[in-house]
């Protein structure tokens, strides 16, 4: 019993510890969201394409729609980090169901 019970303190460690990189990885990914490279980029562009009398609109457009794709796919890469979190949460829980199933055993 005492090695199960030691064994779920360690899961236990480990899912906070995965939890608290879940964190990070978000926190990391949300700076794209704060990048105004491109915005910056296609603005002066397009101020230049207006004072030529030039539509680049259709170009920006596409610019505008390809950037939204790349945030959403740096978003996605906390999705390996929650899967792993979610195998330590199933692996706990069920080693926590084991042990309270060996003290009703021991009870009874």
């Amino acid at each position: 019993m005492v090695e199960l019970e030691n064994k779920l303190a360690v899961l236990d460690d480990a899912k906070w510890n995965m939890k608290s990189n879940v964190d990070k990885v978000n926190d990391i990914t949300r700076a794209i969201k704060y990048d105004d490279t491109p915005m910056n980029i296609y603005i002066q562009v397009e101020s230049l394409a207006e004072s030529l009398g030039i539509d680049v609109e259709s170009e920006v457009d596409e610019i505008r729609s390809k950037v939204n794709d790349l945030e959403s796919a740096i978003y996605e890469l906390v999705a390996p980090f929650e899967d792993k979190l979610r195998d330590i949460e199933n692996e706990h829980d069920e080693l926590e169901m084991e042990i309270e199933d060996k003290k009703y055993e021991m009870s009874c």
